[in-house]
């Protein structure tokens, strides 16, 4: 692939791609049309209903800044649309069930993504080299954000959607480490049933207790050349609220380095992203709370 210049890592001003980012993820893609300040009235009325419960409109009106006339008109069309009701008695609007339905598709995966993102291309500014941020799925670890396409270091175009191992892979060793031990039993007899390459390994404990504790004394998992000949890297895990939520990892060439010294320069760095993703998730699960 065509090497990117290093300048654009090392300039002043904060660097972040503009291209290949799934528009819900990209925190700081510029406003490529105007805005529509009728949708951005209707949001602050669902939002402050969310809030304070059933309202008035004048009630309303006011909280939000609206002039009383637009606060009518966009309830209406609130209710016409079945989000909002009206209760006669009381004048007041409330949401209903319906509103469920905006957020029900958004998975724990698309929130830890949105999560992930920013602190990766944090990570990328730091180090150049790529790294993904990957979930366990299907007795594999699935790839869901990647920054290999951003990295001046990286032979790969494309990496979000593959999958890496989970007894073979840093990504997948960091999950198993951290895991609790019935998940981590539970997640190797998937493996072994649906990945007939891992089988062998998934059901050999002895292995598994071994990388695991070694792991654990390392303070991050690795792999050298183990999913992909030639390259390497180090990983640890992301916990959510519960089970691990994911893992974050460092890819680089073995030929340029160890995973020792790989740990040795930027294992501080990789921290502080999953200490930022951790932070971001928990915000996400907040707000998705309240």
């Amino acid at each position: 692939m065509a090497r990117q210049p290093r300048d654009k890592f090392e300039a002043g001003a904060v660097w972040l791609p503009r291209r290949n980012l799934k528009c819900s993820q990209d925190e700081h893609r510029p406003a490529m049309h105007r805005s529509v300040r009728s949708l951005s009235r209707g949001l602050s009325l669902i939002r402050q209903l969310n809030v304070t419960g059933p309202a008035s409109a004048p009630q309303l009106a006011v909280s939000t800044g609206l002039n009383r006339t637009t606060c009518y008109r966009l309830l209406q069309t609130l209710q016409d649309e079945g989000y909002v009701s009206f209760d006669a008695k009381s004048a007041q609007f409330s949401l209903t069930n319906q509103i469920r339905t905006l957020s029900e598709g958004v998975s724990l995966n698309d929130l830890s993504s949105q999560a992930a993102l920013p602190p990766m291309f944090a990570l990328l500014r730091e180090v150049s080299w790529p790294s993904d941020f990957a979930v366990f799925e299907r007795g594999s670890v699935m790839i869901h954000e990647s920054t290999h396409s951003f990295s001046p270091l990286s032979i790969h175009r494309s990496m979000i959607g593959r999958q890496r191992s989970l007894v073979r892979s840093a990504l997948g060793r960091a999950i198993l480490a951290a895991a609790a031990p019935t998940l981590r039993r539970e997640m190797l007899e998937v493996t072994a049933f649906l990945v007939p390459e891992d089988a062998t390994l998934a059901r050999d404990r002895k292995s598994i207790g071994h990388f695991v504790s070694r792991t654990n004394r390392a303070g991050y998992a690795s792999s050298i050349g183990e999913t992909e000949p030639g390259i390497s890297a180090i990983a640890l895990p992301i916990q959510g609220i519960g089970p691990v939520l994911g893992s974050l990892n460092i890819v680089f060439f073995s030929s340029a380095m160890s995973p020792e010294v790989a740990a040795r320069r930027y294992l501080r760095a990789l921290k502080e992203a999953v200490r930022d993703i951790e932070r971001r998730w928990r915000a996400l699960q907040h707000a998705g709370k309240a």
